[in-house]
């Protein structure tokens, strides 16, 4: 009789589940065209996404290499047009320009490198980098009589925009580097502004017939434009359908992030119908697999319930023999009864019982946690008393042989359906080989690996961390660059042994001449940076007069010469309110001293 029974239940869920399934495919059937149309924009989305970011990793690349430039001019006297020639030698395999030239700021007049002048005074990119912007615009100011983008750099002389730096290339020069595989020779591309007036696209032959306003294309085709220019409007991803030319064609643009632009892609219905096919033949195939699925798992089910039990039970021996091997401590409570039961690893890791023995135990502070982590154990304890699903907390606790190590605490509540917590269960988990493995690495990560001292990444990450923390982003800090005055000579003439002896030197004189809670860091090379918190530009210069004073008492030196510094101060926040705005005013407070002697400081303006 409970065979019969069981077999009824059997064939009843049986029956259920084949139920569903035809429930499924019926579903299935019915909404297929919105699943398959679905499944159209997210391609399309997908790969107009592709095309957008290799645009922007483009204009990223061709603004490294032009700020490369920048860069150096900077750092001369006196540049002309024609030393530009030197440059395109060593960017042309990184970079798509095909003109440089420089702007004189007072007339307007751009002169480039293959001679011709031209008046940009009213070019957007000019009044951008005359403020000290760089800049990325379309110029159609008849640079070889077709339209071209632009990128320029401001440059700089003793902290003024004299000039600005330029480079020009047409759209067609990047085409195939933002190409996507997905986009053929019957597609194509269109970069816009938000009133669809066409800035650039990518190739000779154009779908718009002359068209140069995307909008003014699409109303000729009787396409509704409205909720095209709403998303626009609103700065969001979109596509549709243009069915009125010969071929179908589906059409889908994506704000660029530069300028307001928007890129425009075209491709025909076939590109995007290969992809719908596979999938509706992928569809139909996974309904036959799972209806067979289905028949053979209930098939099985049968004989898998008869030994659900002795697996359970052998399970559970595994994992208590595990917790053994592991040394995990588990614990177990009941909310209603408020208990807890902890398993004997506790005894073997402690030395001593558990010092809770109920659940509500956890709203008073552990003996046996060391004082510094008691606020996250007990912010932990009061989660679990109050019935927070899981929670995670890392902690010190003080062993029975005296050592500290660090333990884990992890648990997981069950609630009935009201909310109400019913069962915690949780294990306390030996980590101190993997957290001291942790902090090793998070130190090398941090540290420059010759001087101790911390790297440019983390040294920047320290100061700009400084500046948002509220009691210290209203005071006053200052930043010194330091540089070695003729290390090149000792690091040449005696060899990199001698060389990496001074610039340990330097950072022990640093270090012992500031605070522990200032920041010692070595930016690459000679270049070393220190960072005073709470100190106005007094203290700051009088710094840095002692590190001047104490790097040149070392007397690190060869037979052609001394080993002296010049020191660059910025004060925040007079000078910059980031690390990278206090870089480039001491960076240029630097250039100064290396001009006028070297061993000496000056302060930024």
């Amino acid at each position: 009789m409970r065979e019969n029974k069981r077999f009824l239940w059997i064939f009843l869920i049986i029956f259920m589940i084949f139920g569903a399934i035809f429930f499924q495919v019926w579903e299935y059937s019915k909404q297929s065209k919105r699943i398959i149309q679905e499944q159209t924009d997210y391609i399309l989305y997908e790969h107009v996404e592709t095309v957008k970011n290799n645009f922007l990793k483009r204009m990223e690349e061709q603004y490294n290499s032009l700020n490369a430039v920048a860069n150096y001019i900077n750092g001369q006297n006196e540049f002309l047009i024609d030393d530009i020639s030197t440059f395109k030698q060593y960017i042309h395999f990184t970079s798509c320009f095909d003109k440089f030239g420089l702007v004189d700021v007072e007339t307007g007049i751009a002169e480039f490198d293959q001679g011709s002048l031209v008046e940009v005074s009213d070019e957007a990119f000019f009044k951008d980098s005359a403020q000290g912007r760089p800049s990325i615009q379309c110029f159609n100011n008849g640079i070889g009589g077709t339209s071209q983008l632009v990128l320029s750099i401001p440059l700089y002389r003793d902290g003024i925009v004299t000039s600005i730096l330029i480079g020009t290339f047409s759209h067609n020069l990047v085409e195939d580097s933002i190409r996507h595989n997905f986009y053929d020779e019957d597609s194509y591309l269109y970069v816009t502004d938000k009133q669809g007036n066409i800035l650039s696209n990518d190739q000779e032959t154009d779908l718009l017939n002359g068209y140069s306003n995307i909008f003014a294309y699409l109303d000729s085709k009787a396409v509704d434009t409205n909720e095209i220019r709403y998303r626009i409007e609103k700065n969001e991803i979109s596509s549709f359908m243009d069915s009125s030319g010969e071929e179908k064609r589906f059409m889908t643009y994506i704000p660029l992030g530069i300028n307001e632009w928007y890129l425009f892609c075209s491709t025909p219905d076939y590109g995007i119908s290969r992809f719908t096919n596979e999938f509706e033949v992928l569809g139909s195939n996974i309904i036959f697999k799972i209806i067979l699925l289905c028949v053979a798992v209930c098939i099985t089910t049968y004989f898998f319930i008869r030994q659900a039990t002795s697996s359970i039970k052998k399970e559970h021996e595994r994992f208590k023999m595990a917790e053994e091997v592991a040394g995990m401590i588990s614990f177990e409570g009941d909310y209603a009864k408020d208990i807890l039961v902890v398993n004997d690893n506790y005894y073997k890791q402690f030395g001593r019982g558990p010092s809770f023995q109920t659940i509500s135990d956890f709203k008073k502070p552990h003996p046996f946690i060391i004082e510094e982590d008691q606020g996250v154990f007990l912010k932990m304890g009061l989660n679990l008393i109050a019935g927070k699903e899981s929670d995670t907390v890392e902690f010190r606790t003080i062993c029975r042989d005296g050592s500290i190590q660090w333990h884990q605490f992890v648990y997981r509540v069950w609630h009935d359906r009201t909310g109400a917590p019913l069962k915690c269960y949780g294990m306390i988990v030996p980590i101190d080989q993997q957290m001291k493995e942790i902090s090793k690495l998070q130190m090398q990560v941090k540290k420059d690996s010759l001087t101790g001292a911390l790297n440019r990444m983390a040294f920047e990450n320290n100061v700009n961390l400084c500046f948002e923390e509220p009691e210290l982003a209203n005071k006053r800090h200052a930043m010194l660059l330091l540089d070695l005055d003729n290390f090149k000579q000792i690091n040449d003439g005696y060899g990199h042994a001698l060389g990496d002896h001074a610039l340990i030197t330097t950072t022990e004189i640093l270090r012992s001449n500031v605070r522990s809670s200032d920041y010692v860091g070595r930016l690459g090379g000679d270049e070393f940076v220190v960072f005073l918190k709470n100190a106005n530009e007094e203290q700051a210069a009088k710094k840095a007069a002692e590190i001047c004073e104490a790097l040149e008492r070392a007397e690190l030196k060869s037979d052609e010469a001394v080993v002296t510094c010049s020191i660059g101060v910025a004060c925040y926040p007079k000078s910059g309110i980031s690390f990278n705005q206090l870089y480039e005013a001491a960076d240029e407070a630097l250039y100064k001293v290396k001009g006028s002697g070297k061993n000496s400081y000056s302060m930024a303006n």
